[in-house]
């Protein structure tokens, strides 16, 4: 208890050299706090992001013909797998409506019909470049998305029954859908204006389920049509077990079966970059820090020469001198951790986004980089703060036993005799 109190009392004795060791404990504390959270952020990101995209595969076809709708469905069939996304863009012709920008009807195409199974209909609803204005998405079977342009066209509201009927002559069959709801599209781009080009008005566009597009055959099988399916795996590693038993059902050796690539480079780039970046600059706060701390902690002790000198000659031993000082080191690290780490948890934050933005400009051009790479989430964790802690110790350790290592080679006797 008195080598604590005694440590308390010298900590105030010296206010000058204290505050001075403290300012620079604090500011290594503060910098490695900033680059711990920063790396670990961009650490989840890239973990989240191999998850994510290296379970996401995709079948590319190199040859002339492309694998059927039936055999994407049959791939989709797979123990392997948690989840399979389709999405389709498929053509037909309004059966009793007007098209936006149609002039004469005729037997051509004039309405898009968008089909997907995601829950969240598309990347554009996700970004608001479109919201549904009434009634809500396409859930059950045969129920579909109008355009607010369109709905107001056509005197449509939400239960009204839209009909399509295949584009071209000779096709036979009409198909049924119920309005579910209305959107509002609120980008600027492509929403019409060409008189007699319906298929170039972004309002013309009808959302439905993949479920409903699939079960009518003009509308799966219509000319021009685009069909995606993203398949997910359980596991990223069962990729090669995943192509082995899509061959096994039939895939054409000209079809390729690959992650998504592009996309995963685009969101782990700049967070790798970033993660190099903090790391960097923790080594060379930890090196700087830890060498400026051993020259400070030297000075400190050659001050105090005399008074180890004093209690040594008054019989105290040198390892309660040496745990006194140490007791003061903790203290004084104690106190600059408490408000380091809660400083350093603050800045990080808009440290993050500034070497975000700076890592994003000076990458490739790349318009979807930044749109994809996901911001850096600052969270302290116990783990972090464990090993901050740890961080502040093992300096404060290495401070003083340079200045321990130096005093107490010096016996009382000499020590006073240089005093005198």
């Amino acid at each position: 208890m008195y080598l604590f109190q005694n440590a308390v009392r010298n900590i105030f004795r010296n206010k000058g050299r204290n505050i001075i060791l403290a300012l620079i404990t604090f500011l290594i504390i503060f910098a490695v706090t900033v680059s711990f959270l920063i790396s670990g952020s961009t650490k989840s990101i890239i973990s989240n992001a191999r998850a994510q995209f290296g379970s996401q595969v995709f079948i590319v076809s190199a040859g002339a013909k492309e694998p059927e709708l039936s055999d994407y469905l049959k791939y989709g069939e797979s123990d392997l797998l948690q989840k399979m996304e389709l999405s389709m863009r498929s053509y037909g012709r309004l059966d009793g409506l007007r098209a936006l920008d149609e002039e004469i009807p005729d037997e051509n195409a004039n309405v898009i019909l968008v089909s997907t199974s995601r829950t969240d209909l598309s990347e554009e609803f996700r970004k608001g470049l479109r919201s549904i204005a009434q009634g809500s998405a396409p859930e059950k079977k045969d129920e579909c998305l109008v355009s607010e342009d369109f709905a107001k066209l056509n005197g449509l509201s939400v239960g009204s029954r839209v009909k399509i009927a295949p584009a071209g002559t000779g096709k036979d069959g009409t198909a049924a859908l119920t309005v579910s709801g209305i959107y509002s599209d609120n980008s600027i781009n492509g929403t019409g204006g060409q008189a007699g080009m319906p298929l170039y008005n972004r309002n013309n566009e009808m959302i439905t389920t993949a479920e409903t597009a699939i079960a009518i055959d003009f509308i799966a099988n219509s000319t021009g049509r685009q069909f995606e399916a993203a398949y997910f795996l359980k596991n990223p590693d069962s990729l090669e077990d995943f192509e082995k038993e899509l061959r096994d059902k039939g895939l054409p050796p000209d079809c390729s079966v690959t992650v998504n690539e592009e996309e995963y480079k685009q969101v782990v780039g700049p967070a790798e970059k970033l993660s190099k970046i903090s790391n960097i600059f923790l080594m060379i706060v930890l090196a700087l820090g830890a060498a400026v701390l051993v020259l400070v902690s030297v000075m400190s002790m050659r001050e105090r020469k005399y008074e180890v000198g004093v209690l040594r000659a008054m019989g105290m031993k040198k390892g309660n001198v040496i745990l006194g000082m140490l007791t003061e080191t903790v203290l004084i690290t104690a106190v600059c951790l408490a408000i380091g780490l809660g400083g350093g948890t603050a800045a990080a934050g808009p440290a993050a986004e500034i070497l975000t933005q700076q890592t994003v400009k000076t990458g490739p051009s790349d318009s979807g980089q930044e749109e994809n790479f996901q911001t850096v989430e600052i969270r302290m964790t116990s783990a972090a703060a464990v090993e901050i802690s740890l961080v502040a110790l093992v300096l404060a350790g290495i401070s003083s036993a340079a200045g321990i290592l130096y005093i107490t080679r010096f016996e009382p006797n000499r020590i006073l005799s240089e005093r005198n």
